[in-house]
Formats: C-alpha cells, sequence, structure tokens
C-alpha cells in the first residue's frame, strides 16, 4: 500500500499535468482560426480541465489536512 506521501505526491504530479494541459490550451487559444462554435467548443473544455484541477486541489488539500497518525 502506498504511504500517504506517495499518494500525495502522484496527485500533485497530476494536478501539474492538468494545470500545464490548461496553459497550452489557453496558450494556443490565440492561434485558433476558426468559427465561434469551434471557439465555445475549445473554451468549454478548458472549463472542465479547471473544474478537474479545481476537484484535484481540493484532494490534495484533503490528504494534507488528514492525521497520518504517526507522533
Amino acid at each position: 500500500m502506498a504511504s500517504p506521501s506517495d499518494t500525495w505526491i502522484k496527485e500533485y504530479n497530476d494536478a501539474i499535468k492538468i494545470a500545464d494541459d490548461i496553459n497550452g490550451m489557453i496558450s494556443g487559444k490565440g492561434s485558433l482560426h476558426s468559427s465561434k462554435p469551434e471557439t465555445q467548443r475549445h473554451a468549454s473544455a478548458i472549463r472542465r480541465k479547471i473544474t478537474i484541477l479545481g476537484t484535484r486541489l481540493d484532494g490534495l488539500q484533503s490528504l494534507l489536512s488528514k492525521p497520518t497518525g504517526k507522533p
């Protein structure tokens, strides 16, 4: 079984990947020369990723607030 710190680090690394994805999507948004529906789909995808990131960050905070049982 993974230790609490191993779990936290894995979740943290996953959150970093999601944040990097969001940054890339936002950076790439300026290069979109497509229709309004395509722009709206892109914005929706960014919002979904932000929601996922928020959930991951809440999980990280929860893991930090749990007592580990060690003195």
